[in-house]
């Protein structure tokens, strides 16, 4: 019978409970309506705070009522004797959890080292000052160790307040996460602190190596039991495809899990813990599938309303009792020291951020005396306050006195900060100025709105001069145009810059628009609004990464790649960052290089060529990926044609900067597409798989939306399908066993070596594989002014070389240094620099006795005089000759004669023929007997007929200018041309893309779970036919 009543007794508690917080959020749900529909944000109060003052209240009242005659003020007394632990257990792991797993991550890592400053020291720095200030204000007499644990209660700033707080106040996004993550490491520090200092006051033994052993493990402990965690969690992740309720569940259920096995059964900092996962996570945030991701982020955003609710509740009415229940050990005057109180935070909060200032300075973070000024303001105390001085109240080991002094004292301080600040920190920031956000953000908002009045006003047009239309009231209709919104806008935002373009619409179709005048503009807003443009830029190429892995065009893998790179760049606000950084995934790995040293054994030779194979897949993938994005680009001028009239010497500088990228991005996919085309054919093979998985969704689209289908039937079909697209995510496309070979063999894909008979290959290929090499992109292989001992026949990548106005790029069959190598002179240095560019380059290395050995060769010796013709007209002869460099190979190799060892030979001339004279000697024989030795490497190009006598050491080509005249349309195979070719300006779409435009559809049933995939396949562009690049203006 008393087992029986105890278990009603219970059930009644946690009833009454549950009754209270859900009128709690009801009433904060009402609450937010009023302010926001009926009073029209007229209080600007943040909603937070709107839920604290109404709790506070309620607290009060019921606090002070005498009989409890309801089951509601059962349940506000069983809510205000809530264990500390249950607050810190309940609320804050899916807090902190979703403040570092839906942050930033790049803003967070650039802005770490100063969040460890402030988290670390400034914690310290701040616990002494507020220790201090109650050792020596407070008339209770007080130690500095009570002093020292009082300081470590109050040292944190409370990440949920912190977190609400600049959700509602509207601070810049870069300062936001400052403070938030901030504010989410020195809570962690703080509960170090404060463990320490209370097991010191109530007498446990402690000396230096247990207080450095318990930091150390808490401070390191944490992070590395998190970092462990988001790995396995991450990789857990990666393998779940499409399911929505176990995706989300799991993201739930770690975030308790984490935080209670690190709090409890290793004894490390549970709030570092679970922040270093969140933030490893969010690194790695593409681990949630593509079709889960929005619904994830709901479902968040849903828990942490409701939760910051209940945290506000719980917080207002533990402050209320907290206040009542102190009033025996509480006088007047002891108000009067929290109000001192409050004020010593802040200016010890300010005096810790003045002294790091200059440290965070140095760690790259930029704050002005604004943010400074914001970041000062921003200390709030709130519940993780408030479960500390709980926790000290609990504790019978100290005082009633000084507990009731602490509860006291902590309680006032959180209700100020979070009443005073919380409400004044949007005017705040608004008076500061640092919502309107800086002068070019100002400009590229303004240009914005204006397009929005354009396609408007273009809409109208359109509407009024169609007929069932006529009866339109076009003065009702002027509430809803932009003129209305705009005004709006300057109200709730103060956005003073878009009064530029609030005119109204000329409804007789006569509209002027203004642009923004650029004449006060300085230099510095010049270079401002630069990089402003870039990042805008930078973010449009990062959405578009996400659109193609959204269609399945990009790896998870490649994905991380291309928004890490991305993220990066807008950091430094720089399209070349972006490309160097996915540059440097194109770089053979450590593992890989290692491997091909050891090419001795069969075993080793299939992993490495495995390993390869993925390597250039990725590499394919990647540029792919950035050519897309960069191709899109141009269509934003197109769209958005108002960005020209910010600047347009500036806008074209930008795109003209990016479309750099864009063609150095098109060099590597041709020749990607030449050098490899087993893994090109893999490449895309696998797209086309994914465009007849879009088919097939739509189809099924088709036949679910005409009833065919019944839901259970559609959803079953449209999993089949996910699970066939996920398979590609880590599966291989299976080829055929006879293009199973992978790699192709590098001396085979040389035409150098294509002439020779079978047993002359066996014999070259056994000397060449010795001289192979791979290198790395940016490797310099030919510098200027160096003497050359080597020289470099291309068989796969692009070589560079770069002059001071054009830049000729050589690929495969080209031997680069050949021309300086076949001096007889020593130490002889090259004119030019030759690097490695934009990809791997594998190539023989030549040195002279190999070279020897081909002149030496009769099959060989043809070839390479011709290779050495060849580069030393380029480098020497430029500017006597019409023809490019894809054009004189022809020219040498079937054109021209080649005459080598031959002596006494008679060579005649007439007007306009060529003779090139590579090696030996010549003698020009002239009719007044009075002949002329000519030496090499000597063009003549004849004004009249001559004639040359040869010997056996000459090596001449000679050919007419008809020849030359014939070699004009030869199109180039071998090397592609330089930054200043305009016909790659509009490159050809080199795979299945996605248009920039998603068409969404729902299904007709909400319970149905299932990926809305592609409805129009028009907005899939596919393979054209055949990818040229073209040649004509080579050097």
């Amino acid at each position: 019978m008393n087992v029986t009543t105890t278990n009603d007794h219970e059930e009644e508690r946690i009833g009454v409970v549950i009754l209270f917080l859900s009128f709690s959020v009801l009433a904060a749900c009402l609450s937010k309506i009023i302010l926001s529909k009926i009073l029209k944000n007229r209080i600007t109060l943040p909603f937070t705070v709107t839920v604290l003052i109404l709790s506070f209240i309620i607290g009060l009242i019921v606090t002070h009522t005498k009989t409890i005659t309801n089951n509601f003020q059962r349940g506000e007394i069983q809510l205000s004797e809530i264990h500390p632990h249950l607050i810190y257990y309940i609320f804050l792991p899916l807090l902190i959890f979703d403040s570092s797993f839906n942050g930033h991550f790049y803003l967070v890592k650039h802005q770490l080292l100063s969040a460890v400053l402030l988290a670390g020291p400034g914690v310290l720095i701040s616990t002494v000052i507020i220790a201090a200030s109650s050792v020596y204000l407070f008339p209770y007499n007080w130690s500095w160790l009570t002093g020292l644990l009082f300081g470590s209660i109050l040292c944190a700033t409370d990440p949920i307040a912190v977190v609400a707080l600049l959700h509602d106040s509207g601070a810049s996004r870069s300062l936001a996460s400052l403070i938030d993550f901030e504010s989410l490491l020195n809570d962690g520090s703080a509960f170090v602190i404060f463990l320490i200092f209370k097991n010191i006051f109530v007498g446990e033994t402690y000396n230096a190596r247990l207080i450095i052993t318990d930091i150390l493990k808490f401070s390191i402990g944490g992070p590395v039991f998190g970092l462990i965690s988001g790995f396995i969690c991450v990789k857990i992740l990666n393998r779940i495809n499409g399911e929505l309720e176990v995706e989300v569940a799991l993201t739930f259920a770690i975030s308790y899990l984490i935080f209670f096995i690190a709090d409890v059964e290793l004894r490390v900092s549970a709030v570092l813990a679970l922040v270093t996962m969140g933030l490893y996570m969010a690194k790695h945030k593409y681990c949630i599938s593509s079709n889960v991701q929005i619904s994830l982020v709901s479902a968040w955003r849903m828990a942490t309303y409701l939760i910051n609710i209940m945290v506000f509740t719980v917080t207002g009415i533990i402050l209320a009792k907290s206040l009542v229940n102190t009033a025996t050990t509480i006088i007047a005057q002891d108000f009067v020291y929290s109000i001192v109180l409050y004020i010593v935070i802040h200016i010890g909060r300010a005096l810790t951020v003045i002294l790091l200032y200059p440290l965070i300075r140095r760690s790259g973070v930029h704050i002005s005396w604004k943010d400074g000024l914001v970041l000062i303001w921003s200390g709030l105390r709130g519940s993780m306050a408030l479960i500390l001085v709980l926790m000290v109240d609990l504790d019978t080991r100290i005082d009633s006195v000084t507990r009731n002094h602490f509860l006291f004292h902590v309680s006032m301080i959180a209700l100020l900060t979070l009443v005073i600040n919380g409400t004044t920190s949007r005017f705040f920031i608004h008076f500061l100025g640092l919502k309107q956000g800086a002068k070019e953000s100002q400009i590229v908002l303004s240009q914005a709105l204006e397009h929005m009045q354009r396609e408007t006003f273009s809409q109208l047009l359109q509407i009024k001069q169609d007929e069932k239309f006529a009866e339109v009231n076009w003065k009702v209709l002027d509430e809803y145009l932009p003129k209305k919104l705009l005004k709006e806008l300057n109200e709730e935002e103060n956005i003073s810059s878009t009064e530029e373009v609030s005119q109204p619409l000329n409804l007789n179709g006569n509209q002027q628009f203004k642009t923004i005048s650029m004449d006060n503009v300085n230099a510095v807003d010049r270079e401002n609004i630069r990089n402003e443009l870039v990042i805008r830029f930078l973010t449009a190429m990062s959405i578009d990464y996400e659109k193609q892995w959204y269609l399945g065009m990009i790896h998870r893998q490649t994905l991380d790649i291309l928004i890490k790179s991305v993220e990066q760049a807008k950091q430094k606000r720089s399209f070349e960052l972006h490309w160097q950084l996915l540059i440097e995934h194109f770089r053979l790995s450590f593992l890989l290089l290692n491997l091909m040293r050891f090419n001795y054994f069969d075993f080793i030779n299939k992993w490495t060529n495995r390993l390869l194979f993925d390597h250039i897949l990725l590499t394919i993938e990647l540029t792919l990926g950035f050519h897309s994005a960069e191709t899109r680009m141009d269509n934003i001028l197109v769209l958005f044609p108002e960005l020209i009239t910010i600047d347009e010497q500036i806008m074209n500088e930008v795109c003209h900067e990016a479309k750099q990228y864009q063609l150095n991005a098109a060099r590597v996919l041709h020749h990607l597409r030449k050098s490899y085309q087993l893994c090109w054919t893999a490449q895309m093979t696998k797209r086309c798989a994914q465009m007849l998985l879009k088919h097939q969704s739509i189809a099924i689209i088709h036949l679910y939306e005409t009833g065919i289908l019944d839901d259970n039937e559609y959803a079953h079909i449209c999993k089949l399908i996910e699970n066939k697209i996920f398979s590609l995510e880590y599966g291989k496309i299976q080829l055929s066993d006879d293009e199973k070979k992978i790699i192709e063999d590098p001396f085979d894909l040389l035409a150098i070596f294509k002439t020779l008979s079978n047993e002359d290959k066996l014999q070259w290929k056994s000397i060449m594989k010795s001289k192979h090499r791979w290198f790395q992109p940016d490797t310099i292989l030919i510098e200027e002014h160096r003497p050359i001992s080597t020289a470099y026949l291309i068989i796969r990548g692009i070589v560079e070389c770069k002059t001071d106005t054009v830049s000729t790029y050589y690929m495969s069959d080209n031997i680069i240094g050949i021309d300086t190598l076949f001096s007889h002179s020593d130490n002889v240095c090259s004119e030019k620099t030759f690097t490695v560019s934009s990809g791997l380059v594998e190539a023989y290395v030549i040195d002279k006795d190999l070279l020897n050995t081909w002149l030496a060769d009769e099959n060989m010796c043809n070839q390479i005089y011709i290779e050495v013709a060849l580069h030393t007209l380029i480098n020497n002869y430029k500017l006597c000759l019409e023809d490019n460099h894809a054009q004189l190979k022809v020219l040498l190799c079937e054109k021209a004669k080649l005459l080598k060892n031959q002596s006494e030979i008679i060579v005649n001339s007439n007007s306009d023929d060529r003779l090139f004279l590579l090696t030996g000697t010549v003698t020009h024989l002239l009719d007044d007997d009075e002949n002329h030795h000519l030496t090499p490497p000597l063009l003549i190009i004849s004004a009249a007929s001559n004639a040359y006598r040869l010997n056996l050491s000459s090596v001449v080509f000679t050919w007419t200018k008809d020849d030359e005249m014939n070699c004009f349309n030869v199109p180039s195979d071998d090397c592609i041309p330089s930054l200043q070719n305009s016909e790659l300006s509009s490159p050809n779409v080199l795979y299945p893309r996605y248009s920039g435009e998603t068409i969404e559809f729902t299904p007709r049933r909400q319970s149905i779970q299932v990926t809305p995939p592609i409805e129009n396949l028009s907005h899939l562009q596919f393979i054209p036919s055949e990818i040229k690049i073209h040649n004509d203006s080579l050097i």
